[in-house]
Parts: C-alpha cells; structure tokens; sequence
C-alpha cells in the first residue's frame, strides 16, 4: 500500500448510507488517512455544487481535496477553487433519447448547477430534490435541449428499471453511452465520459498516477473506475458488473465498509 497517494470514493451506495449520511467511522477514518498524506476524493453521478453543500453538512468540507461529478464530467478542486467539465452531451441526441422513451413510465432529468429540469413534477418530487440540495423545476425539456448538457437522466420506479434498462440500450448512437447509476436511475453521456476518465484528469492536475489511486464503488457508473485505479475495492452491497472488475472486497455502504478497509490496509 505504500504505492498509494489518494483515496476516491463514489457517494451513494459506498461512502453513504442508506439514509443518504456518512457515519463517523468513515469519516475517522478518512481523516487519519489524511493526516499520514493521503489525498481523499469525492467521485459521483451527482452534479458538484449540490455536493459542496452537503459536504458542510456532513462535516466533511475540511476533509476532501477534490470533487469528481457528472460520472467524472466535471472536476472541483477544494483548495483552488477551480472547476472544468468535459465533452457534453449533444441537445439533439438528448430529444432522439426522450423520444425513444415516448409512452414509457419515466421522468427525464436535465442538470444545470444545482437545478434539476424535469418534465414533471409534484410536491413530493420537490421534497425529494431538496434532500439532495436542488431545486426542481418542471420544464419544456426539449427547449432545454438547444444546447449541450453533462448528461440526460431517466428516473422510474425502481420494480420498472429492467423494462427501462433494456429498452434504453437498444438505442444505438455512437455519440453517447447509457448505464444504471442507482434502482430508480439510467443514465446517458458522452461516451469518453465515466469517473475513470475524471479520475485520470484529477491525476494529471496533482502529478500522480492511476496506480497511485485506491478507488471505493458499487455500481455499474464504478465500473471503470474500479478497473482502471491501482486498486479497486467492491461494495459487498454492490452489483455484480462492478464486483467482476475489482482488486478487494469490503463489506457494506451500511456497516462502514470503507472504514474498515480503510483502517485493515491504510491504518
């Protein structure tokens, strides 16, 4: 482990749990880390300045080096302030997707800072959003699409995800990529975007390497992450694509178990 300069860590499923907070063994744990001169890192599906709020909440804000969001579209640095984004997703491909949806069950999704544009919603869809931070706004979607964005969500009901899933990957266009993010979420971007790739931009802007990362995730938007990193360490509360491309496993999102790999090979 002495090859190891930064830790990354996906949010929801890994870093969080259930209950969408960060018990104080990861965060204990993270902070010992740090203090022997690791660098930690946040790397999500969510946009960045919805984390940046929840992070002082947390009580983590003095305790992450960098933000990874959009999938690894977008990169923060906590300490200069800095902020990039990366190979958006073309408004017209976006209309084709929503069409290919037509009649389905779902919600579409469109990020800009932390507004979430959808095409509908209700007061409890607000409150949901609000837990995360964003304001939701109903909206006339294909308006939003006269330009580019990091990526276009669809939302559903979790029991409909396998309907969504494999009608969503029979639309073939090699100018975007579609995944699973969570059970109620599938995701389409920029085929060069995943977290791997906002990892690798992380590296080049601190002078490190890929192999100097040890990677922390749980679904398929992990995959290549955990593949490409030095290490890659699987949820045991994860999905089997992830699992298939990982160097160790941890136990659960809900029994710590970032902190105990964290304090069984770091500390």
């Amino acid at each position: 482990m002495k090859d190891i300069k930064m830790i990354v860590c996906d949010l929801d499923g890994t870093l969080l749990r259930d209950d969408k907070q960060i018990s104080m063994a990861n965060i204990h744990a993270i902070r010992e880390c740090r203090k022997r001169g690791l660098l930690f890192g946040i790397a999500s599906g969510r946009p960045i300045d919805p984390i940046l709020t929840l992070m002082k909440e947390w009580g983590i804000q003095d305790d992450v080096d960098f933000v990874l969001g959009m999938n690894g579209g977008m990169y923060y640095d906590c300490h200069t302030k800095k902020k990039e984004e990366y190979y958006l997703l073309d408004g017209e491909i976006m209309k084709e997707i929503m069409d290919h949806f037509k009649g389905m069950d779902v919600r579409f999704f469109i990020f800009d800072g932390s507004t979430r544009y959808v095409n509908y919603s209700d007061e409890e869809t607000r409150r949901k959003a609000l837990l995360y931070h964003e304001i939701e706004v109903e909206t006339d979607m294909y308006a939003l699409c006269e330009r580019p964005h990091n990526k276009l969500i669809i939302a559903c009901d979790p029991s409909y995800m396998p309907v969504v899933e494999a009608h969503g990957k029979q639309y073939k266009n090699p100018a975007c990529v579609c995944f699973k993010t969570a059970p109620d979420l599938f995701e389409y971007v920029d085929p060069r975007i995943n977290k791997s790739f906002g990892v690798q931009k992380m590296c080049e802007h601190l002078g490190y390497s890929m192999k100097q990362v040890l990677a922390f995730g749980d679904t398929s938007n992990d995959v290549e992450m955990l593949r490409d990193a030095g290490i890659g360490v699987w949820m045991v509360n994860g999905t089997e694509d992830a699992k298939a491309v990982c160097d160790a496993v941890t136990c659960s999102n809900q029994e710590d178990g970032v902190a105990c790999y964290l304090k069984e090979h770091i500390l």
